[in-house]
């Protein structure tokens, strides 16, 4: 495939304008037109140019003499001639995925240049070669190059302000690479800025696309969508095909990911479209590939497979046989969907057979599980275990944890069917301890408290470069207290040495305290937020606990257990869309007094944590619950009577449960469980709250009893059932035979 990252500075391949004597060949000027649609010709044409002889600069042709010495001057290179040949080569050899050449191309280049005391060629070959170092991934000698780079721009005369827009460019991108993230966005906000006054909309795009790029490694996928769709929208009316169909694949991806199926396939339609338009083979196949793959996502597998067909009419006119057999594989897939198990049986043995030829095991593991799902589909058992068998064997000499939870999940799903629950029970044993080592995340947060704001992501900045000043200072404090018995003469000095090292790192130490404080306020509304949550939470259940076994140890008691504590998560509407309809000063001033009137409002024991987005827990002992009812209507009022002079949507919807959830046996609940089974309570009290409209609740209760084993498993499954069978209570303020608990169940194969 073409390095797509070469191609970014396309626009720098040719060398300087040339002398009105020196009119630039034909061939170079082909040659830069099929740099991106066609870089071998690109190259067999640059290559056939520097054949020619290189003419004496004494003897040059200039526009006076006579027709007949300009024809005769037609068979020879100049140097600049030859200095904008061998950028151009370095270019297509780059794109067609030639780096070792392209380096020594540009190598060539840069000696010709200074050679010939030209620092703006030897500039522009430099910020090349950076460029084709950084797509190698090489960050640091693209750094070195673009530090020589900036010398002789700064030495140029000719060409120098498009020197300069280039260099900053590469230099922005450079920081991007090095992970040097504030300073990357700023450079291409500057850039951005720049260009936008000079009405220069190329290098406005790029700033802006690269702005996406910043984004997307951030995992903050809203601001990388609006990005991109900036850039598509700033070269509307713009020939810049390879840099727009970039935006829409990458707009198709996230929109993919975010779970918009209809958004993610009309960018990949563009993204197609402008590759055709630019004209490079493989750039097509693989938009076409990726077309099909979020097409039969949005159930339309007939239509992907079109878009395969005519990948493979193309991928067999360009002789790639590693692509026909990612076609094969994909097709294969797709009629599978489709139920044509034999023509699935058909592509998919071919794609296996490939793969297994060009030793790609990642992807022949994928092969075997679609060719084990499909014989599990036409009821063929015996072969299905064979394929699942070998996929899940060749997974586990790669190591590869994402192909062996799949192939554990089918193997378990198989043998079950077949009666082997044996098998069928290690299998999943399995896939639940490759499950649990992919998945580290705390199940507690949701994707919103996992994103952080830039205020904390710059606060843990901080705190880490305070970190690493402490250790330094302790270090140095080290080095002075070793010397000290051999320099006792200037003991005077050395103490002051001393005591303005304990000042400062008193001083950073407290500076290090106040930052760990503010880490645990939510700083919009004033509240604890989930870190300080999750300091206590382990503490509180562990102490619960004891509790729990001493009272189900003493015999002599027959009472229920009554030391419980009750958790609360509250959701309150009008805080989630705060920002989009009264605006960043209203929104902080509400929410800043939300936080104050609460503080003052709740019980003396109890606790109340802001989780973002308009959720909260209340924390509060059972002893300080006379009534639970009664407490809710308390918590409901506390909200009702927030005073605020504008409209606000305050029906709440409360999960609740207590801990410990299973009184005799304590310990079968950890906290991320625990937390599964309260949002799973909230959750049915907004299916409540959306049916009719009101304020609602709803209570999960386990029985008195030790079925501790049955919660094993997916605690959502797990505790959906035990509902249905009568082994968790269900009290709610509506009627709780209203709730549809099938719909808050997981998707398992989404799982």
């Amino acid at each position: 495939m073409i390095l797509s990252v070469a191609v970014l500075v396309s626009h720098l391949a040719g060398s300087p304008p040339l002398p009105e004597y020196q009119p630039e060949p034909a061939e170079l000027q082909r040659a830069r037109q099929l740099l991106i649609s066609r870089p071998a010709e690109c190259i067999a044409l640059t290559s056939y140019f520097l054949q020619r002889e290189e003419a004496n600069p004494e003897q040059m042709v200039n526009s006076r003499q006579d027709r007949v010495y300009q024809d005769q001057g037609n068979g020879y290179r100049t140097r600049e001639q030859t200095l904008a040949a061998l950028q151009i080569q370095a270019l297509c050899q780059a794109n067609e995925g030639l780096m070792q050449p392209a380096g020594a191309s540009l190598d060539q280049a840069i000696e010709l240049g200074k050679s010939a005391r030209q620092p703006h060629s030897q500039a522009g070959s430099l910020l090349l070669k950076a460029k084709l170092t950084l797509a190698q991934g090489k960050a640091e000698q693209a750094q070195v190059l673009l530090a020589q780079a900036r010398e002789l721009v700064g030495q140029s005369k000719r060409d120098k302000a498009l020197l300069e827009k280039q260099l900053q460019l590469l230099q922005a991108e450079n920081l991007l690479a090095l992970h040097k993230f504030d300073e990357a966005k700023l450079a291409f906000e500057q850039i951005r800025l720049q260009a936008q006054q000079q009405g220069d909309l190329e290098l406005q795009a790029w700033a802006n696309y690269l702005l996406g790029d910043y984004y997307r490694l951030l995992q903050q996928a809203e601001l990388a969508l609006s990005h991109y769709v900036e850039t598509l929208e700033l070269l509307t009316e713009q020939h810049q095909y390879y840099l727009k169909a970039l935006a829409a694949e990458h707009a198709a991806t996230l929109y993919a990911g975010l779970g918009n199926p209809q958004k993610a396939v009309f960018y990949a339609n563009q993204a197609t479209t402008e590759f055709e338009l630019l004209g490079n083979g493989p750039l097509l196949v693989g938009s076409l590939i990726s077309l099909g793959r979020v097409t039969r996502a949005n159930d339309d597998a007939n239509l992907a497979l079109v878009y395969f067909f005519n990948a493979m009419d193309l991928v067999r006119i360009q002789g790639d046989a590693g692509l026909m057999s990612r076609l094969y594989y994909e097709v294969g897939q797709s009629y599978l969907n489709l139920k044509q198990f034999k023509d699935a049986l058909h592509y998919l043995n071919l794609a296996r057979a490939r793969f297994q030829m060009q030793d790609d095991q990642p992807r022949l593991v994928d092969t075997l599980l679609l060719l084990g799902r499909l014989h599990q589909q036409q009821q063929e058992p015996g072969l299905a275990m064979l394929q699942l068998e070998k996929a899940q064997a060749l997974a586990k000499q790669l190591d590869d944890v994402p192909r062996l939870i799949e192939s554990h999940r089918l193997l378990a799903l198989g043998y079950e069917q077949n009666g082997n629950y044996r098998l069928a029970l290690a299998h999943q044993q399995a896939f639940h301890n490759y499950y649990e080592r992919a998945s580290k995340l705390n199940r507690l947060l949701t994707q919103s408290l996992i994103q952080e704001s830039d205020q904390q992501l710059q606060q843990e900045r901080e705190l880490a470069e305070l970190h690493l000043q402490k250790d330094s200072l302790q270090l140095e404090r080290q080095r002075f207290a070793m010397l000290a018995v051999g320099l006792s003469l200037v003991s005077p000095l050395l103490l002051y040495g001393l005591v303005r090292n304990h000042i400062r790192c008193r001083r950073l130490q407290l500076k290090n305290e106040n930052l760990q404080q503010s880490l645990l306020i939510e700083p919009r509304t004033g509240l604890s937020n989930w870190r300080q949550l999750m300091q206590r939470l382990p503490q509180e259940m562990a102490k619960r606990q004891l509790r729990s076994e001493q009272w189900y140890l003493n015999e002599a008691i027959a009472q229920p257990f009554n030391d419980k504590i009750y958790y609360f998560l509250i959701h309150v509407p009008f805080m989630t869309d705060l920002n989009a309809r009264m605006g960043l000063d209203y929104a902080l001033k509400i929410q800043k007094s939300l936080g104050d009137y609460l503080q003052g409002r709740i019980h003396p024991k109890a606790r109340i944590y802001d989780l973002r987005d308009g959720q909260f827990i209340y924390v509060i002992s059972q002893r300080q619950v006379p009534d639970l009812q009664q407490t809710i209507a308390s918590i409901e009022r506390m909200f009702d009577e927030f005073p605020c002079p504008f409209e606000l949507d305050r029906r709440l919807a409360i999960g609740i449960i207590g801990h410990p959830f299973l009184p005799k046996a304590p310990h079968a609940m950890d906290d991320m469980r625990l937390s599964d089974i309260l949002y799973l309570a909230m959750a049915a009290a907004h299916q409540l709250s959306e049916q009719t409209g009101d304020a609602t609740w709803v209570e999960l209760l386990a029985v008195d009893c030790q079925q501790a084993a049955f919660f094993n498993g997916d605690i959502r499954h797990c505790c959906i059932q035990a509902i249905h069978k009568g082994l968790v209570k269900v009290n709610s303020s509506h009627q709780k035979q209203r709730i549809d608990w099938t719909s808050l169940a997981p998707d398992p194969i989404a799982s």
